[in-house]
């Protein structure tokens, strides 16, 4: 499985991108993060969970997950439909600026 993790917007409008391949990742990682696409019945999401209400501001994230079986992608944002998304939106978060301060 991989993940394709970008957010953009924000007040400064600075933006960030990832892949992550899940079998690169150190075991307990991306068992999580199958756990947190699995409870968030990720391929079964609508395209856009954005809302029909614009936050000025507010960081939009994009995420793909590509696995053996499919692939799907969303557009969220700050305030996602389901904690299970926020929940996958904060690991991915954390992730990402784990991976850029080793940069």
């Amino acid at each position: 499985m991989r993940i394709d993790f970008k957010r953009t917007g924000g007040f400064t409008g600075m933006g960030w991108s990832s892949s992550f391949n899940l079998d690169e990742l150190p075991e307990d990682v991306a068992d999580n993060l199958r756990t947190l696409v699995e409870q968030a019945d990720f391929s079964k999401q609508p395209d856009n969970l954005l809302g029909d209400h614009a936050i000025p501001d507010q960081f939009i994230y994009t995420i793909t997950v590509h696995s053996e079986e499919w692939q799907h992608t969303i557009m969220t944002g700050e305030s996602p439909a389901s904690k299970e998304i926020q929940s996958l939106v904060a690991a991915l978060n954390q992730l990402t600026r784990s991976q850029r301060l080793k940069s």
